[in-house]
């Protein structure tokens, strides 16, 4: 397509010219593009792809929670899944989305760098389109592009949908209900507003011409969400789970665990590679565009992203040969996703031989985590913690070490100090980093203690014990979410063989009290 200045139509095809045909059309079309216009456009498209590839993430992470949790309580699960994107959607839009990246603050005043205020439900959300700058329409979104709004909601959906892993089998649907709220809602944003917004106190973009207040400079370095994604979905999981508690009968009576194996091993790994082809769209998009130099940093973040894969993969299945001595679905697959995690925060920075050493290294915390986590008796059914929480903070780690100096200039810009691990560098950027990495672990635990803590004082958090044997699928949403009668009939004769399997255990459970 040729790039020019803007002309008219009627310029392009000629003033002697008849009816134009399509050939015509096409390209008086294609002259009146200028550079600017077509690469606006160029980028948008591309975080609208992105955004749609994190969306294909939410159907990974169903997969894969649908299969590792019993048969009994799959259908309560997926219609968790879903219902992180339908509310997390609306959530997002009317409060998730201005306390993530609005501007000014409640008084009238200028913006601060803990918590937006502008921007609730697209109210006053339009303005005419500066003549300074590229515009295809006299009027454009104040705060974002809606294809930056679509990509950062998908980007929540997942930090909510984290949680429900680590709770799974157990929470009712009313605390889960109010936790992906608050997560949505407020948890989740404040964070991202600190990190990745103009305004925020911890921002590696921080623009000094509208912000105003306490900036610990030079901002941290977290790409794609090690921290503000992944740490926030991990914290808030390893608190969620140790206050519900574990599963009925997931401890013996001295402690030891007890294994629940995944009920559908092909969802586990079915749900595991499509969120690795989601990453592709949850990292290479954090370029936020495609033009100029930013096709070749994404062409980067994308092999980057795959050998950090790789390594996660490799090193989880060895971990599980040498403690177990046979090769297991799950840690490959939790592997995987701890060295995807980890690499969020340096893909752009490092080199790809770094990746794939980050990636490694993050299986090996991810794993030893995870049985770390066992070991303190709490019962996280997706291992949530150890791949968000552990892969996420050596992910940071990670980005105060490998980011080389032509890369950090490539993603960021000259100021950005680089890693540790190359000369004339320093500590800085990992001094912040781990500064950054603290502050989301001691915000999300705490926010995490207030509303999980709330709620089992209540007695809202958790289903009953017969809601438990019998399953949430039965107990809450009506059937089985398989169909085991022998003649098809299906729910109807499911519930009612439900009914009389509760109403027996409570007349056994009364004889014996008596």
């Amino acid at each position: 397509m040729a790039l020019s200045e803007p002309t008219s139509l009627g310029d392009a095809l000629g003033s002697d010219a008849g009816p134009p045909s399509l050939g015509d059309a096409v390209g008086a079309a294609a002259a009146t593009v200028s550079m600017d216009e077509f690469s606006l456009v160029v980028d948008h498209l591309w975080l609208l792809i992105c955004a749609f590839l994190v969306f294909i993430m939410q159907a990974g992470f169903a997969m894969l929670e649908v299969g590792t949790v019993r048969s009994k309580n799959a259908k309560n699960l997926m219609i968790k899944n879903i219902m992180d994107l339908a509310a997390g959607a609306f959530v997002w839009w009317g409060f998730g989305f201005a306390f993530a990246y609005g501007g000014g603050d409640y008084s009238g005043g200028p913006p601060n760098g803990f918590i937006g205020a502008q921007g609730f439900f697209f109210i006053k959300g339009y303005e005419p389109c500066d003549s300074s700058e590229t515009c295809l329409f006299p009027i454009q979104p104040k705060y974002d592009s809606y294809a930056g709004w679509l990509f950062q909601w998908a980007f929540a959906a997942t930090a909510t949908t984290i949680v429900s892993g680590a709770v799974a089998e157990r929470c009712s649907f009313l605390g889960y209900v109010i936790y992906a709220i608050f997560i949505t809602g407020f948890i989740y944003p404040v964070v991202v507003h600190w990190i990745w917004s103009p305004y925020g106190w911890l921002s590696a973009f921080r623009d000094p011409e509208i912000a105003s207040g306490v900036w610990v400079s030079p901002g941290v370095i977290d790409f794609a969400g090690s921290g503000v994604v992944h740490m926030v979905g991990g914290s808030i999981s390893l608190v969620a789970a140790a206050i519900l508690g574990p599963r009925i009968g997931r401890f013996d009576a001295t402690g030891k665990m007890v294994s629940m194996v995944p009920h559908n091993s092909a969802f586990v790994g079915l749900g595991t590679l499509l969120l690795w082809f989601g990453w592709f769209g949850f990292n290479s998009g954090s370029t936020l565009a495609l033009s100029a130099k930013f096709i070749l940093l994404a062409e980067k973040v994308a092999v980057g992203t795959t050998l950090a894969a790789s390594g996660g993969g490799i090193a989880a299945i060895c971990m599980c040969f040498v403690k177990d001595g046979y090769l297991d679905l799950p840690h490959l697959c939790n592997g995987i996703l701890g060295g995807l995690v980890a690499v969020c925060s340096a893909v752009a920075v490092s080199e790809p031989w770094a990746c794939w050493v980050i990636g490694f290294l993050g299986g090996c915390v991810e794993f030893w985590m995870a049985v770390a986590v066992q070991k303190m008796k709490v019962d996280d059914p997706l291992d949530a913690t150890a791949v968000h929480l552990g892969g996420g903070f050596f992910g940071l780690i990670c980005g105060g070490l490998f980011g080389t100096r032509l890369n950090t200039d490539a993603a960021y810009s000259e100021d950005q100090p680089c890693g540790a691990f190359f000369p004339g560098c320093g500590g800085q950027q990992l001094g912040v980093n781990i500064l950054g990495g603290v502050m989301i672990m001691i915000w999300c635990m705490g926010m995490a203690a207030i509303v999980f803590g709330s709620m089992k004082l209540a007695g809202i958090l958790r289903i009953s014990q017969k809601e438990e044997h019998i399953g949430l699928d039965v107990s809450y949403h009506g059937s089985a979410a398989y169909d085991d009668t022998l003649d098809g009939s299906g729910s109807h004769k499911y519930r009612q063989h439900a009914k009389q399997a509760i109403q027996e255990a409570i007349e056994e459970g009364d004889e014996q009290q008596a």
